[in-house]
């Protein structure tokens, strides 16, 4: 396995509390420069989310996030050709020819990114997906609740047998919702924020970056690291983003 001494000891402090210093554009220029052909890969696979919302935006004529790994016109002739996707990516479009479809099961793509992330991966990148599942279901189970909505019918994309959405779904007939103990915080600031989904956004940030932390290996110069990090800068640069997006909205208020 190939170490990132050198790397990992030019990667600025990172927290929540400042402006990242290292912008993720020049992250990845020194991955790019720096990672194996084979860490590069597992690069590509930290951003598939981001893949994912673009191809989303792309299809509502919306604007894409520039740290994904496709430009609007490559990303275009990419779902034309299907030559870098991922399988079940290619099988989604295959499944659903309009755009009408693909838009309307779009939520389905996400619990085929988890299941191959759980049969395809390990180290930091197979923790990192099943906590971002994990916590997925856990606010769709909450936001179901809260609005009404039928347990059953957000679930019809996940295994019922997985513990946690069997978990969930004994749950389907409760006034509310009560997480398993490790994502009790999760509910907490769920009930605080729900009213404020921009707020909400922000403390779940907060506790995908905290677990991102708790499980980082400090002493640890492999790959895992250097993708552990990218993870931190990614949720501290969308949080950024937030706080000035929030700030011209109060700006606004003045004019």
């Amino acid at each position: 396995m190939t170490q990132y001494y050198f790397l990992i000891s030019a990667f600025p402090p990172l927290t929540l509390e400042a402006t990242p210093s290292l912008s993720f554009k020049d992250l990845k220029e020194m991955l790019l420069m720096n990672l194996t052909p084979r860490d590069w890969r597992h690069f590509d696979r930290l951003l598939r989310p981001i893949d994912l919302y673009n191809i989303r935006a792309f299809w509502l004529g919306a604007p894409l996030d520039d740290r994904g790994q496709w430009k609007v016109k490559e990303l275009e002739e990419e779902l034309l050709v299907k030559q870098d996707l991922p399988e079940f990516l290619i099988d989604y479009l295959d499944r659903y020819e309009t755009t009408e479809d693909r838009l309307r099961y779009f939520s389905s793509l996400y619990s085929s990114l988890y299941r191959e992330a759980e049969e395809t991966l390990g180290g930091f990148l197979r923790e990192y997906y099943r906590f971002e599942r994990e916590l997925s279901l856990i606010l769709v189970a909450l936001r179901a609740k809260k609005t009404n909505k039928d347990l059953i019918r957000e679930m019809q994309f996940e295994d019922p047998y997985d513990p946690l959405v069997a978990y969930i779904l004994a749950q389907k007939d409760a006034l509310e919702f009560t997480p398993p103990r490790d994502y009790e915080e999760v509910k907490l600031l769920f009930d605080l924020y729900s009213e404020d989904p921009k707020e909400l956004n922000r403390a779940i940030l907060e506790v995908r970056f905290k677990h991102i932390v708790e499980v980082e290996q400090p002493q640890d110069f492999s790959i895992d690291r250097v993708l552990a990090y990218a993870a931190r800068l990614l949720i501290a640069e969308t949080l950024t983003m937030q706080n000035v997006e929030k700030g011209m909205e109060q700006l606004r208020q003045y004019e």
